[in-house]
């Protein structure tokens, strides 16, 4: 069990006595409705979806969209994408004075989508560029600005230590790492022990991400790396109260979040899917969520089954409130 001092010291604006464990940022995943029922499931601090600095300056209206944020998910760290330190600066400014209490620079996106643009862990290679980047942010907002790197490139390029130390001289607040390189992916096991290493090399405080899936993956992380906060990701798929139960077992009173519970989570998501994201796209994220939610479940594959062919949203939830035991959801 970690101390109580521990738990409640986090290096980043959490609510009071919040333990430090963190939504991570997800391209289609760690949108508002998702970032505020991990918020009620016990996140201290919840990141958006990579939201592009150059869209920002062309004006998109679904970009903009992005840094609309709810009373409910603060504190929010809103990530920016890019390669121009003053596109980067600009998103900055409106995304801070559009409320995100924490502005992360992503610098370890591995998909060539966003490589190809010059931006993600592509910036790593770029050490000069990544700590112009990081300036011109710091200088043009008034919250802490943290980044988000791997490894490296690759193992022969494994230069997160020397990029760290960069950002912590233009003024970086804290350094997640998902210790992965860009080669790998995200495939194999996360190498934590490099966690660690970056912990002893830098003053700043460091997050660790990658592979938390459980309890007990985020007590061994503070335990083995002693990072200051643990950044969970592909755990919380269908999973928005493990942040409570993590919270609940570093205390040292182990605790599953009961059924009552997760059922009212669940229903809450779909209506803030419903209500926020009308259309089709709310089929497609009903259709990807309700499928993490019922992994496990007996009858769970022929549930997918037959949400993957409807196309109506209500006739979504119809299935989903009878499937889940859900009380009626308000569509």
């Amino acid at each position: 069990m970690l101390r109580r001092a521990e738990l409640n010291s986090s290096p980043l604006p959490c609510p009071v006595g919040a333990t430090p464990l963190f939504l991570a940022p997800m391209a289609g995943i760690s949108n508002g409705p998702f970032r505020r029922v991990c918020r009620e499931g016990g996140a201290g601090l919840v990141f958006t979806e990579m939201i592009s600095a150059r869209a920002f300056r062309f004006g998109s209206r679904r970009t903009k969209e992005m840094g609309v944020f709810h009373p409910d998910e603060h504190p929010v760290a809103a990530q920016i994408f890019g390669r121009e330190p003053e596109e980067m600066a600009l998103a900055a400014q409106y995304l801070a004075e559009a409320g995100a209490g924490i502005i992360d620079i992503n610098m370890g996106c591995p998909v060539k989508k966003i490589l190809k643009s010059g931006s993600g862990v592509q910036l790593m290679r770029e050490p000069d560029r990544a700590g112009a980047i990081a300036r011109a942010v710091v200088a043009r907002v008034d919250v802490p600005v943290t980044a988000k790197i791997r490894l490296g490139w690759s193992a022969m390029e494994e230069n997160y230590i020397s990029i760290a130390r960069i950002l912590e001289s233009e003024g970086l607040s804290a350094i997640t790492l998902h210790p992965r390189t860009r080669v790998q992916g995200y495939a194999g096991d996360a190498q934590w022990k490099h966690i660690a290493y970056l912990k002893e090399a830098i003053t700043i405080p460091v997050i660790g991400s990658g592979d938390v899936r459980t309890s007990e993956n985020a007590i061994a992380m503070f335990q083995t790396t002693g990072c200051d906060a643990v950044m969970i990701g592909r755990g919380a798929f269908g999973k928005p109260w493990i942040f409570g139960e993590i919270k609940s077992s570093l205390e040292g009173h182990p605790e599953e979040a009961d059924v009552h519970f997760r059922r009212r989570l669940i229903s809450t998501h779909i209506d803030l899917i419903i209500r926020e994201m009308p259309g089709q796209r709310s089929t497609v994220h009903l259709r990807k969520h309700l499928g993490w939610y019922s992994k496990g479940i007996p009858g769970g594959s022929d549930f997918r089954r037959e949400i993957n062919g409807l196309d109506d949203p209500d006739d979504i939830v119809d299935l989903a409130v009878e499937f889940l035991g859900l009380r009626q959801v308000q569509c």
